[in-house]
């Protein structure tokens, strides 16, 4: 009982306050906290390596006052077909939760989780299928991000690129999704900057405007999946209590800060492409009428399989480039993506604990 109160009380090493009252308390030269945060947050060193940039005594005493991680690494599964890594990671409390590292020629990507469970009900999608059992804490949500940046770093190469596209809808999980931000962002953080980190949302019309306005340049994903709203609210069933002409018109005004702020990307528009489903000749030209006027880029994504639905498929290659080949013909800017990570269910609405 008493050592559960204890670990209650512990603050997380990414508590900026908490560091800096525990740096005063102590009287630890403020350039010795720097180095720990630096080897901690952005050469993403071990908790304990980090704190040897202090004092020995003044290491032990942040050991006794910081909890180092809120996550532990419970398993950890690589692809055979690409090179991807998915780690289920366990919480003080024994929840689980999955967040992948995605490797590339070009980059190293971390996909971060913002909740266990979602409730956006999406019926493509594993996550969706667990509910919202909790959402993350900031501190938990980073940590996420440490893991895959240690991984990275024992492979001598650097996380480049951070997308909230994994497990939960992050703009449900508002107030730690923007702490996190900030912590990743910060100088004194992991110092990311805002044009490599991704926002992916079904769409809270509110909540995507608050979230450029707060980080200007940050790159928003809008998850659409069809442009047919009777259709949409069957594939993501919480779009039903959202209005389309003002979600249209939040994605429509998001689409035009790269005028303001030449660092942020055109925003994205992410559609599944599932056979029979969404992938019509009427399904492409009611998308090209959503985005009409709208500067985008359109990303087909491939769906991957789930164990409730054996009945779809996703959409051939053939089929998926032709798809691509109407939305260009409209002049809409378009590209067919790839899943990585779907023989260990890494791949996009794979993720379920």
């Amino acid at each position: 009982m008493l050592q559960k109160k204890s670990l209650e009380v512990l603050a997380d090493l990414c508590d900026r306050t908490a560091v800096d009252a525990f740096r005063r308390q102590h009287k630890i030269d403020p350039t010795r906290i720097r180095r720990m945060r630096y080897a901690l947050f952005q050469q993403h060193r071990e908790p304990d390596d980090a704190l040897e940039y202090l004092s020995t005594p003044h290491a032990d005493s942040a050991r006794q006052a910081f909890r180092l991680s809120s996550l532990s690494l419970a398993e950890r599964h690589d692809s055979a077909l690409d090179h991807s890594s998915k780690f289920v990671l366990a919480t003080s409390s024994g929840e689980r939760l999955e967040t992948v590292l995605m490797r590339s020629a070009a980059r190293i990507t971390a996909c971060v989780s913002t909740q266990i469970g979602c409730r956006a009900g999406c019926s493509f999608c594993a996550t969706a299928r667990m509910g919202l059992r909790r959402h993350l804490a900031a501190a938990e949500i980073v940590d996420q991000v440490l893991v895959a940046g240690r991984c990275a770093r024992s492979e001598g190469k650097r996380l480049r690129n951070i997308v909230f596209m994994g497990m939960g809808e992050p703009l449900h999980n508002e107030d730690n999704l923007h702490a996190a931000i900030d912590m990743l962002t910060h100088r004194d953080g992991c110092n990311f900057p805002l044009r490599r980190i991704s926002v992916s949302t079904v769409g809270e019309p509110a909540a995507m405007i608050r979230l450029v306005d707060r980080f200007p340049g940050i790159q928003v994903a809008f998850s659409l999946h069809s442009a047919r709203p009777e259709l949409r609210a069957r594939l993501v069933p919480w779009t039903r209590q959202v209005d389309w002409l003002e979600l249209q018109a939040a994605v429509r005004e998001i689409a035009t800060r790269p005028l303001t702020f030449h660092h942020q990307g055109p925003i994205m528009i992410q559609h599944i492409m599932i056979a029979g489903i969404n992938d019509s000749a009427e399904d492409a030209d009611a998308l090209i009428e959503y985005l009409d006027g709208i500067p985008c880029i359109v990303n087909l994504i491939p769906f991957n399989s789930i164990a409730p639905i054996q009945a779809w498929q996703p959409s051939s290659r053939e089929h998926r480039d032709w798809f691509a080949k109407r939305l260009r013909a409209a002049g809409v800017y378009t590209t067919v993506r790839y899943s990585m990570g779907s023989d260990v269910s890494a791949a996009c609405g794979q993720l379920v604990q």
